[in-house]
């Protein structure tokens, strides 16, 4: 019931302010960037390891605040300057002043609430990637089992952002889906590439 509740008026606010689309749009690209990031991450420490978990968890964590400063602080600004021209609009078409209505206040909640999509998203898409690595090396387990781990949560994170693109853009869930696989898998690829030059 409450959750419901919170579901409507969230429902409410992004449509209001016109970033229903704009949310569902950063959810799917930072899924898909957090989830690389993260692959990209547990690659590049298991090929120039071994590492020690200390190391592991610290590279982890920087990752994540630059995340989080990057996406929230990117996306807050850019839906505060969308949502003020979006104001002005209205203003310039009703010629009544929209500041303190509720058209107003609801364009500076839904920035908020983008801005916080752009921001957690990647971190969560990061965490369920190299999480299972970290905890491989945290129970001196083979961290080849972690990584390949890593790998079948990174292609769930891929199909995943790949449904959510087809959906919103009302076109093949599977193509997007193989496309967002498929590089994904390029990605890994010129990784051990790379990495093996070195």
């Amino acid at each position: 019931m409450v959750l419901g509740g919170l579901r409507q008026r969230l429902k409410t606010i992004f449509t209001v302010a016109e970033t229903s689309e704009v949310a569902r749009r950063y959810f799917s690209l930072q899924l898909f960037d957090g989830a690389m990031v993260g692959i990209g991450v547990v690659f590049g420490l298991h090929f120039s390891g071994p590492h020690g978990f200390g190391v592991i968890s610290q590279t982890l964590v920087a990752v994540i605040i630059a995340m989080v400063i990057s996406g929230w602080t990117g996306a807050l600004i850019s839906e505060r300057a969308e949502q003020e021209a979006r104001i002005k609009r209205l203003e310039l078409a009703t010629l009544i002043t929209l500041r303190d209505t509720i058209q107003g206040k609801v364009g500076s909640i839904a920035a908020l609430l983008v801005a916080l999509v752009n921001g957690l998203t990647p971190v969560a898409a990061f965490l369920t990637v190299s999480l299972p690595y970290l905890a491989t090396v945290y129970l001196g387990e083979e961290t080849m089992y972690g990584l390949i781990i890593s790998l079948i949560f990174t292609a769930g994170l891929l199909l995943a952002a790949g449904a959510v693109v087809g959906r919103s853009a009302r076109i093949g869930v599977i193509k997007t889906s193989a496309q967002m696989i498929g590089s994904g898998l390029a990605a890994a690829g010129l990784i051990i590439l790379l990495e093996s030059f070195f």
